[in-house]
């Protein structure tokens, strides 16, 4: 049993707290591991390959033996482990880069260290023609596409995996930056707008949980300074334990200037005290 309020007390850590600090070491080393598990199995992606790919380009008196590949445990290893640890590294990145941001920055690591690990194992492991471009020594059949695109798959198939993962390194540096213009925007709304009570009048389950978190998208409805009747939409990661019912109420921030403007609306779904702790925070 406590004497003090839990929701004092959580006022009291929130204003202690500030700003949230900069990841640790922690969260990269999880990312390098998570890097060098799909580097493990784009190496052991190599090493498979080459006997089926090594058909294409050299006559079958040069093939490899057709057994099973010496390094087919790091197909296993590297893909189970990476996706262990990609758990961690989706969290860890969404953090970071927000939650869609994470999700595509942990594929963007996937992609990039599979085309590292698979360009490296090609080159250690696929045994090279006597001369590029002929099936055999004697240069008496030359190679035909399939025969170039065998041979270079060393080279095209790792670079489309890094065009892949460059893309999705965009998408999230560009939803990184997205987020951090709404948290400014938050910020001001929060500093300089009015603050009003309103009450929720819908919610609806979206089907998108992230680190375990619902997404659920509410409806709000409050009075303006003008006394004008308004609703609005927001979108939001929730507590499973803490989820918004319709008839709850909230605190709505908006600014005089734009009252309507959803994109500088602000909700917040704690008590008035709750409110003025996070006023404080934004003007710090």
């Amino acid at each position: 049993m406590s004497t003090v309020d839990p929701a004092l007390a959580r006022r009291r850590e929130r204003l202690r707290a500030g700003p949230p600090p900069r990841p640790g070491w922690q969260p990269w080393l999880l990312l390098a591991a998570y890097a060098g598990c799909w580097a493990m199995f784009g190496y052991g992606l190599g090493d498979a390959a080459h006997y089926p790919v090594a058909t294409g380009y050299l006559a079958p008196e040069l093939q490899p033996p057709n057994q099973t590949p010496a390094l087919l445990w790091m197909l296993f290893v590297g893909v189970f482990a990476g996706m262990l640890l990609g758990l961690g590294a989706d969290r860890a990145l969404g953090a970071i880069l927000g939650g869609a941001g994470g999700t595509a920055g942990a594929f963007a690591i996937n992609l990039g260290a599979t085309a590292l690990g698979l360009w490296r194992g090609a080159a250690d492991r696929w045994t090279a023609p006597p001369r590029p471009g002929f099936f055999d020594a004697g240069a008496t059949l030359p190679w035909g596409v399939g025969g170039w695109l065998s041979w270079n798959a060393q080279y095209w198939a790792p670079a489309l995996l890094a065009a892949l993962a460059a893309l999705l390194a965009a998408v999230a540096l560009t939803a990184r930056r997205r987020q951090r213009r709404r948290q400014e925007r938050v910020r001001t709304t929060l500093a300089q707008g009015q603050r009003a009570a309103g009450t929720i009048t819908e919610t609806a389950d979206t089907g998108v949980a992230i680190g375990h978190q619902p997404h659920i998208r509410v409806v709000a409805r409050f009075s303006d300074h003008l006394g004008t009747e308004r609703w609005v939409s927001k979108t939001g990661p929730f507590d499973p334990s803490r989820l918004p019912r319709v008839g709850d109420p909230v605190q709505v921030w908006f600014l005089r200037e734009a009252p309507g403007d959803e994109d500088r609306i602000v909700i917040g779904f704690g008590s008035e005290e709750d409110a003025e702790v996070e006023e404080l925070l934004a003007r710090r």
